[in-house]
């Protein structure tokens, strides 16, 4: 088994990155899931599908709440200690894009709501990982060499805006910079204690929130919004802008962060992957 132990995935509901990777992790061996995510009639459906893409049985943990709440994060890091007891690979995919506003347009509501679950709910969860991560025993797979194993992996999803700017998207953008800055951090922090920070900068990827540019926590349900929509001639310019001229697939994002968080990538550390077809290149 290429990913034995747990998988901690949040933003897991809906049709997004954190979906993918959910089932990413299922289809390379993993077993033991934990998967959260605002919506909980699109993380039932998630739930759903991880079962059906494996023929072996797996264990699934699924809770519903919201991360930017210290309480949900408390309750829902009790339950996974209580269930697992470690975390040997956490995803934190959660987002939102909030309002497309410049500084001076913008509210502080409007801030709060966007880098909330952007930055500071990440950042609680990955200060309970590392709490338990620590804890833990070094894992390492049969006939692996004994420096690769490692007790534990973190993967934070940031995004390509996190590098470079974007009209009306400050808030969005800078919690994004500084996502990319507590992963650099916290990898120096972590490496005494073999445990692995890294961080994945998507581009533009078909999925729901970045096509409509709305909160995926918004959503008309009377709007039916599903990947394969023509995207809007806004965002059409911007998937212009990359070389490869396309819209990368929730799959693309999930099959690198997965590769991330395993042994084979045992040497990285406190990078930032730019996933995004080489929009920040051009």
């Amino acid at each position: 088994m290429e990913y034995p132990g747990v998988a901690f995935i949040t933003g897991a509901g809906g049709t997004g990155i954190g979906n993918a990777v959910a089932l990413a992790f299922v289809r390379a061996g993993c077993t033991k899931l934990v998967i959260t995510d605002i919506n909980p009639s699109s993380l039932s459906a998630t739930e759903s599908s991880l079962s059906r893409a494996t023929s072996h049985p797996i264990e699934i943990l699924a809770i519903s709440g919201d991360i930017s709440k210290e309480q949900f994060i408390s309750d829902l890091f009790g339950q996974v200690r209580s269930r697992f007891g470690r975390i040997d690979y956490a995803v934190n995919a959660a987002g939102i894009i909030g309002d497309q506003l410049s500084t001076v347009e913008s509210t502080l509501e409007a801030f709060d709501k966007v880098n909330g679950v952007n930055y500071r709910g990440l950042w609680m969860c990955v200060r309970e990982q590392l709490k338990m991560m620590k804890e833990q025993e070094i894992s390492a797979r049969e006939g692996v060499a004994p420096g690769r194993g490692q007790r534990g992996s973190i993967v934070n999803i940031a995004s390509q805006l996190g590098i470079v700017g974007r009209p009306n998207s400050s808030s969005y953008c800078a919690g994004k910079a500084a996502v990319i800055g507590l992963t650099r951090c916290d990898a120096i922090d972590a490496s005494p204690f073999r445990i692995r920070v890294n961080a994945v900068c998507p581009g533009i990827v078909d999925t729901p929130m970045v096509k409509h540019q709305r909160d995926v926590m918004d959503i008309d349900p009377s709007v039916p919004v599903v990947p394969g929509d023509p995207p809007s001639a806004d965002m059409a310019h911007f998937i212009a802008m990359a070389p490869m001229n396309r819209m990368g697939l929730a799959e693309e994002i999930a099959d690198v962060t997965v590769f991330l968080s395993g042994e084979k990538a045992s040497f990285v550390q406190g990078a930032a992957w730019v996933v995004d077809g080489g929009y920040t290149i051009n």
